[in-house]
């Protein structure tokens, strides 16, 4: 074990900064991430979702903060058994993949509420600022561009033992 990572200390100790530079991330990120699923919210439901109230929100949660620095550095790891250009499409689709994601689920979220509401006046369902579950939604987004990461990682390895001599 110890000769292992001593051949690797340099990608484990690559990986620990990548995840404090994530959770740093995560905390700089996550207001402009609220914004998006707001934004979303308003966009596919027009006037008939209104936010009210303060929006007072001081610190990240634990949960958004944590999830951002371990998909970082888990993402760190599949990328670094590629080639560069592989990696930057990975990267763009990734991006692409979470950011879709995060409106298409905010998007159907947000019909759910407007359905579900029984005491709208005229069909206008008023949320506080805090109400939506931001971190949920986070949290699948980003789960749904790792499993593409993975995927493409897994169809890109090889099996071990075999080999292409015919029978």
């Amino acid at each position: 074990m110890w000769t292992s990572i001593k051949n690797n200390y340099k990608i484990i100790l690559t990986t620990v900064v990548i995840l404090f530079v994530g959770i740093v991330l995560a905390i700089l990120f996550e207001n402009y991430y609220r914004q998006l699923v707001r934004f979303s919210f308003k966009f596919f439901n027009g006037d008939k979702i209104q936010f009210v109230g303060k929006n007072f929100h001081l610190f990240a949660s634990y949960f958004f903060v944590t999830a951002f620095g371990i998909f970082i550095s888990l993402s760190f790891i599949l990328f670094n058994f590629s080639t560069k250009s592989k990696r930057i499409k990975r990267a763009c689709f990734t991006i692409i993949i979470f950011f879709c994601s995060t409106i298409f689920i905010s998007a159907l979220d947000c019909y759910g509420l407007i359905i579900e509401c029984t005491a709208c006046d005229d069909g206008i369902r008023k949320l506080s600022f805090n109400q939506p579950s931001y971190d949920n939604y986070f949290v699948i987004s980003l789960t749904i561009s790792f499993a593409y990461l993975l995927t493409t990682f897994l169809l890109e390895c090889k099996p071990l033992g075999r080999t292409n001599k015919s029978i």
